[in-house]
């Protein structure tokens, strides 16, 4: 009791350690990190310590937080054995094990406690292998699966049994029912809600097991008087490779009956006149995978169907489970110890036989209730009983298919482990997973049973070179990977051999460990998904719209060439096509680049500024011998406007002359000035004209200049006498 004791308080008080948002905040203080890893070492300690007290192999703490808890699970089933194994010795139930008529291939031993505890047992310790006596051998070749049907009652067409090709290219066979679930409308009664009466309790109610021919035949004419039933089955799939059906259940009104499907496989058929018929409806809960088993190991098919979960669907119930129907509608828990049961067992314990009862005797009454709450939610636009009947109807259209092993196969186990494997690991894990796969087909074994998953991704991870290595990745060590020791030694060691030139492969296989696309959710989105313990979507509708169209209309800005200059050579003749012929260069590298291009800039101004300079020194060195030129040189003569107005037409012509005047002598300007009718006509015929009384001056820079102003003078001069001789107007001067 001091145990038990210490084990409740040592739950409570890792239940009171701060989780989720409050783990993040206390780990910001250093002291709260420091203690946690000092009592998480001495924990793991402890437990490496017990691990190693019952000789279980395995180090815990180089694994991580997944690996650990299967460690520890594995620890405790070894655990289990033992005690369940000394307290067989103690009772003296283990005396005669060994000795045993069926053969042992026949037999499989699994985990048991005894019958005299309260705690019911999920697995008989020695169970006959039920295959063994089915008249039609179970058959696993990967080939399409063909429905069993021999007849087809309530048909509206015949049976047509024929091979179809898929889109991709394979092959299966129609569902044989799915004209008529088309077809299929909900009767009128079936959407109505009919007054609800409480069930009677199980004692009151009449109970039958079916386990011979005739209980089945009588069961089966007491069922066609009724219009609705309750059903579910019991199946079991750990030492079979397809699983198969161990039981149904089935509830009317005023009775329970329960059907072994094993000892009644090949007779089970005869239901289909009552399972197909539209007008009874029949009524389960969480039909996904019942429908699939009733196509696989009995024949059976579907029609009116009510499935209980998608109305907790729509109800939007917290819980969708039949046992939280069970005690929502009827106030009964429901003991989910037997969902592990082992349903091959015969004789069914009273245990058993009360849970298998309790899963379709209150079922109906839970139908009534959950069509109420249907009906009061519907409107006139949707009827959510007839939304209910539609959902099942598709789930009874649901095709059972052989599973077939592809190259791909491996792969989703590959990615759920959240590994990343080279190709030596890869070999490894895919041939072992043919190897288990093809083993377990033969021998009619679960893959799991063979080789479980997490010791299979051990082997391929570790490559052991020894086959003890191998062993000692398993643990406890399934008997066929003892048996098959060499085979599975075999395939490590081509792994190994594999060469890494081949790397295409690998990055196909290691493609969906690709990052995402990065998205800044502070610039996009005002929430923070970090904390959320629900699966974001990667990309969230936002303000912005959609950003993928945005990103389209940007493409054109890289399609375009470009020529970048600055920080690299390019020609004029080469033709840049988007960012291809960017060379990338190091920041230290484009520093020196924008100094010498400083330098280049220093350098061209102090050249300008340099002839600046010469220039001045050459403008103040002569114009200064001559003020009268250098004033004339800056100065924009007059513009005369005349205007000769003839009296007759009154027209106006206005002829504007700018005579520029540049370097003229002092004769020119005073002659000009004095009187425009005489024109310098002796300066233009003497070209060696200078003027007088300035010494030390070169009058040869201007002589050009001084002619050509002399030619243009003179022809204006020529110009206005013409005008004058035509015409004598009154002449208007106007000085601007």
């Amino acid at each position: 009791m001091s145990g038990f004791k210490t084990l409740i308080e040592g739950s409570r008080a890792s239940n009171s350690l701060p989780t989720g948002v409050n783990l993040n905040f206390y780990n910001s203080y250093p002291k709260f990190r420091k203690v946690i890893s000092t009592r998480q070492n001495h924990v793991l300690k402890l437990i490496s310590a017990l691990l190693k007290n019952q000789k279980i192999h395995g180090n815990i703490r180089g694994r991580d937080t997944d690996h650990q808890f299967e460690l520890i699970e594995e620890g405790n089933d070894t655990i289990l054995d033992r005690v369940t194994y000394n307290i067989d010795v103690l009772n003296g139930s283990s005396k005669n094990v060994g000795v045993s008529v069926i053969p042992k291939a026949v037999v499989s031993e699994s985990n048991d406690k005894s019958q005299n505890q309260k705690k019911i047992l999920v697995h008989g310790r020695n169970v006959e292998r039920p295959q063994i006596k089915f008249k039609i051998k179970v058959d696993n070749r990967p080939v399409p699966f063909k429905p069993l049907l021999n007849c087809k009652p309530n048909s509206k067409i015949p049976l047509d049994l024929c091979l179809e090709t898929n889109e991709d290219g394979t092959l299966f066979y129609k569902h044989p029912y799915h004209f008529e679930l088309d077809e299929f409308k909900v009767p009128a009664e079936h959407l109505k809600v009919s007054i609800v009466k409480k069930p009677t309790s199980l004692e009151e109610t009449k109970f039958v097991e079916v386990y011979t021919e005739e209980q089945f035949n009588l069961m089966v004419s007491e069922l066609r008087i009724v219009h609705e039933l309750a059903i579910d089955l019991e199946a079991h799939s750990y030492r079979t490779y397809q699983g198969f059906t161990c039981l149904m259940q089935v509830s009317t009104r005023n009775a329970d009956y329960i059907i072994d499907t094993l000892e009644l496989r090949d007779k089970m058929q005869v239901l289909n006149e009552i399972f197909t018929d539209p007008a009874v409806v029949k009524v389960f809960h969480g039909a996904d995978s019942d429908i699939l088993w009733l196509q696989r190991d009995l024949g059976l098919y579907i029609v009116n169907m009510f499935d209980t979960h998608q109305a907790a669907k729509i109800l939007n119930f917290s819980r969708k489970g039949l046992d939280f129907l069970l005690k929502h509608y009827c106030n009964v828990d429901a003991n989910k110890a037997f969902q592990l049961y082992d349903w091959r067992t015969r004789p069914l314990s009273p245990e058993a036989i009360y849970y298998a009862r309790s899963d379709t005797h209150y079922l109906l009454y839970v139908y009534d209730m959950m069509k109420k709450d249907l009906l009061a939610m519907s409107t006139k636009q949707c009827n959510y009983i007839e939304l209910v009947f539609q959902r099942s109807v598709e789930l009874c259209k649901l095709r059972y298919e052989v599973n077939i092993l592809h190259d791909q196969s491996h792969m989703s186990m590959y990615k759920r482990s959240k590994k990343m494997f080279d190709i030596q690991q890869m070999y490894a894990l895919k041939s072992i997973f043919a190897w288990r796969d093809k083993l377990a087909r033969e021998l009619d074994e679960s893959p799991g049973y063979i080789l479980p998953n997490h010791m299979l991704l051990k082997i391929s991870e570790m490559l052991p070179k020894e086959s003890s290595g191998i062993l000692t990745c398993c643990s406890p060590i399934p008997p066929l990977v003892r048996q098959c020791l060499h085979e599975i030694h075999h395939i490590v060691k081509q792994a190994r051999e594999q060469s890494f030139e081949n790397t295409e492969n690998y990055s196909e296989n290691n493609s969906f460990m690709q990052d995402a696309k990065h998205i800044d959710i502070d610039l996009i989105s005002l929430h923070d998904y970090s904390k959320s313990k629900q699966k974001v979507e990667e990309f969230l509708p936002t303000l912005l719209g959609n950003l993928n169209k945005f990103n389209e209309k940007l493409d054109f800005i890289y399609s375009k060439p470009q020529e970048i200059t600055i920080f690299q050579d390019v020609k004029k003749s080469v033709k840049c096509i988007g960012l291809t012929n960017i060379v990338y260069k190091q920041p230290y590298e484009l520093y020196l680049k924008t100094i010498e291009y400083k330098n280049i800039l220093k350098k061209s101004a102090e050249k300008k500024e340099e002839n600046i300079d010469s220039k001045e020194s050459l403008n103040t060195s002569k114009p200064m011998e001559c003020l009268d030129k250098l004033y004339l040189k800056n100065q924009i003569k007059e513009i005369k406007i005349e205007t000769d107005i003839e009296p007759s037409n009154m027209k106006q012509e206005v002829q504007m002359t700018l005579i520029k005047k540049e370097k003229i002598d002092d004769q020119l300007s005073s002659a000009a000035s004095s009187s425009t009718q005489k024109p310098a006509n002796n300066s233009s015929k003497n070209n060696n004209f200078k003027p007088h009384n300035y010494e030390n001056t070169d009058f040869s820079i201007y002589h050009n200049q001084s002619k050509d102003v002399l030619y243009i003078a003179k022809r204006l001069q020529k110009k206005n006498n013409k005008s004058k001789k035509r015409s004598k107007p009154k002449r208007l001067q106007k000085t601007v």
